[in-house]
């Protein structure tokens, strides 16, 4: 069990939820909501508020594939968890919501120190999920890596109507065993019913649930007439026959620049495209073309594509986030010249492979790093400076072309991503 960090804040009270969602409010918070209530009557006549009051919805949860800790939307039905999440978000309202809290979980198999490592990198992938589509949420998302769920596993064995009562009693034993975690594990292996809870409750678990903590808007209410009440709807309930339009936005293309290269002057210029949810390709452009006089040249013209696949975040659409590799294929032209030591024009062109990461940095860029390898074919030209520098003359004697393979790109970039507002609708029928 934990507790929700915001509300720790408010002396006299504790609200607790344990990893099924169960919100336990003390009488204590009656007894203040009555108060207030009472007093916001006698200084209204003729009229009695609901007091804001927090509430809860915890019955969402999204999972993830064995031992992966990437957001796959098409399993399990994590669009369709996601997109209520949004839908509710949007229905409170961002200045109601007190705070999120997410519990990311592995199932109990395996290494316990591993499950831990990788409940971890679950609740990771979910903070840059949200944090990507409600960045106003910083500060009120509090996210949990919870190990291994054996209370979880408890509480579908408790519900099962399969199971006889001495196959769960089975496995209640093995779950509230005082042994160490490999001993539980391999215990729990050779129970007759081990295979029916792995392929049934084990993916379940290999979770990250969400509990949502928010402050009901205080609702002005007539007296009540003398007839019988209506039935009342919640808050959420009205909202959700709305069919409200909801702003939504998306991230179309991603502006760069390496900053190695703008340390030593060499202008450049990077746009990369999302295509789907896992690819995108990028174009670039590196540009320097200084000289001083026939003394010294640092001119280069060098335009590239490369297409990336991404592994982890950018399983979440749109984000360009995480680890990633590529393809490249670029091509250059040169002069470089520093007085009489080094004096050489030519082309060249590169293909290859690379890999990098990709950062939050901030509210609104990203921090990338990658690293190429591949092959460079090199065509060049040497030539000499007259006596008195004024004309540059070509080396008949020395010219040729160069083959190299080994390391060809390296860059630290600065990204801005570039997001569209949108409207669409959620909900109703087709939630």
């Amino acid at each position: 069990m934990f507790v929700c960090p915001s509300l720790e804040k408010w002396p006299g009270m504790e609200i607790k939820i344990d990893m099924h969602g169960i919100l336990k409010v003390r009488k204590v918070l009656y007894i203040i909501l009555l108060l207030f209530s009472s007093l916001a009557a006698l200084s209204q006549p003729g009229y009695r508020y609901l007091p804001a009051e927090h509430k809860r919805i915890v019955d969402l949860e999204v999972h993830f594939r064995w031992d992966k800790h990437y957001l796959d939307m098409g399993y399990m039905g994590n669009d369709s968890a996601l997109a209520r999440f949004a839908h509710i978000i949007d229905i409170i309202g961002l200045e109601y919501i007190d705070s999120v809290v997410i519990v990311s979980q592995s199932s109990p198999e395996g290494p316990y120190e591993y499950n831990v490592r990788l409940s971890k990198r679950r609740a990771a992938t979910m903070r840059n999920y949200v944090m990507s589509e409600f960045p106003e949420l910083e500060g009120k998302l509090h996210v949990h890596p919870d190990g291994e769920s054996w209370e979880q596993l408890r509480r579908y064995v408790e519900r099962d109507t399969v199971l006889s009562d001495e196959a769960k009693q089975q496995i209640y034993a093995v779950i509230d065993a005082d042994v160490n975690m490999a001993t539980k594990k391999w215990r729990m292996n050779r129970l007759p019913t081990y295979k029916y809870l792995y392929r049934n409750y084990y993916p379940r678990i290999r979770n990250s649930m969400f509990c949502i903590l928010y402050y009901s808007r205080k609702v002005q209410f007539a007296p009540p007439p003398p007839i019988e009440k209506p039935k009342t709807l919640s808050f959420i309930d009205m909202q959700l026959k709305e069919q409200t339009p909801v702003e939504r936005k998306v991230m179309v293309a991603a502006l760069k620049t390496n900053l190695l290269y703008d340390v030593v002057t060499a202008l450049n210029f990077e746009v990369e495209v999302p295509l789907g949810s896992s690819f995108s390709i990028a174009f670039e452009d590196l540009f320097p073309w200084w000289h001083g006089g026939n003394k010294w040249a640092f001119q280069v013209w060098q335009m590239g594509v490369e297409g990336r696949y991404w592994f982890e975040d950018g399983k979440q659409p749109n984000l360009l986030r995480g680890h990633f590799v590529g393809l490249y294929l670029m091509s250059a032209k040169f002069d470089l010249q520093y007085l009489r030591e080094f004096n050489y024009q030519g082309e060249y062109w590169s293909t290859g492979l690379t890999y990098g990461y990709s950062m939050p940095l901030g509210k609104y860029f990203n921090l990338e790093f990658s690293a190429s390898v591949g092959y460079a074919s090199i065509h060049y030209r040497h030539y000499n400076p007259s006596p008195g520098w004024e004309e540059l003359v070509r080396d008949p004697y020395k010219w040729g072309r160069k083959s190299y393979y080994g390391p060809t790109k390296v860059e630290v970039s600065l990204v801005l991503p570039l997001r569209f507002t949108y409207k669409s609708r959620r909900g109703g029928a087709h939630e």
